[in-house]
């Protein structure tokens, strides 16, 4: 058992990831805890594996993964966290644009307080104005079913409870901060400035990091489901109302013959099209959340 366990998801980083080992150790050796170092390589095109396999065998810390396929920076997380023995557990990049030195405000910042994750909020990053309005309405979206999703970053500490927990939904749709949320609302923020990314351009395009926040949404929350449900109530109850508005109108006012019927008609079809997709959204919402395992109740401390 180790007192902390760092995870890096390792992703074609040959010309960084040596240094960020480096200065991940001489970080920890500062702390004087036991501790481990776990390297997860998400199928690499460049020669990131064999630097790993090169310093693993001059420092014993150090624990190398190599997947036989990219499956994607969360699911080589879930991997670190299984293999993680750490009572605490700080998950960070490979690019060094999270400071390992600011490893140790995170671990004293979670032992001295009764959270059980705290992220590392960066106070600097400058973003592109599509991608500031993006990432600007994805936590709106995401705050409609909890008010702390989106906050989160990369570079964050949990505490081995709060991994046990999350080990429980072992899937391959898993995201980390989504199912956090799930168990505990004890979070904490320290504010810490992100480097340069030492890495060539960023991991993630903007398309592809709209495909992700597609499949957080849809796949771990049921917020769209309920949008879908409370839209499809309100259409229906609209749809009735403006039917029996014309009905009304063609009892005392002359119409064209034919046009109530039609009108009435549709608005009585439309009506009942989406309060059945509103019955389905509320079917599927309960489906997700039962094969995600969503917990209905999380005991924290029993006396």
């Amino acid at each position: 058992m180790k007192e902390l366990s760092v995870l890096i998801p390792v992703y074609n980083s040959a010309s960084c990831i040596e240094q960020t080992i480096h200065k991940t150790i001489e970080a920890l050796k500062q702390l004087n805890i036991s501790y481990e170092l776990i390297l997860i390589d998400d199928a690499s095109e460049d020669n990131s594996w064999q630097i790993i396999k090169q310093l693993k065998q001059t420092n014993e810390h150090v624990l190398g993964i190599k997947f036989s396929k990219n499956y994607g920076q969360h699911n080589a997380l879930l991997c670190g966290l299984k293999l993680a023995t750490g009572n605490f557990i700080v998950t960070m990049d490979d690019d060094l644009e999270q400071n390992p030195e600011d490893i140790s405000l995170l671990y004293n910042t979670i032992k001295q307080n009764d959270y059980d994750l705290v992220y590392g909020s960066p106070v600097n990053i400058k973003k592109g104005f599509v991608r500031r309005i993006a990432t600007r309405i994805y936590k709106k979206i995401s705050q409609v079913e909890n008010k702390r999703a989106g906050e989160g970053s990369p570079f964050r500490i949990i505490n081995k409870t709060l991994k046990d927990n999350l080990l429980l939904h072992d899937s391959s749709l898993f995201f980390i901060d989504e199912i956090a949320l799930w168990y505990t609302d004890k979070i904490g923020y320290e504010p810490v400035k992100f480097l340069p990314s030492a890495k060539r351009g960023s991991r993630y395009s903007f398309g592809s990091l709209f495909t992700l926040s597609l499949r957080v949404l849809s796949l771990s929350s049921t917020m769209p489901l309920r949008f879908v449900r409370v839209l499809g109530i309100y259409m229906s109850v609209t749809s009735i109302i403006l039917a029996l508005y014309f009905i009304l109108r063609k009892l005392i006012f002359q119409v064209p013959s034919g046009f109530t019927a039609i009108i009435v008609a549709v608005l009585l079809s439309a009506g009942i099209i989406t309060f059945s997709l509103g019955v389905i959204g509320e079917y599927l919402g309960n489906l997700i959340s039962l094969s995600n395992k969503k917990p209905s109740y999380h005991i924290k401390e029993k006396i």
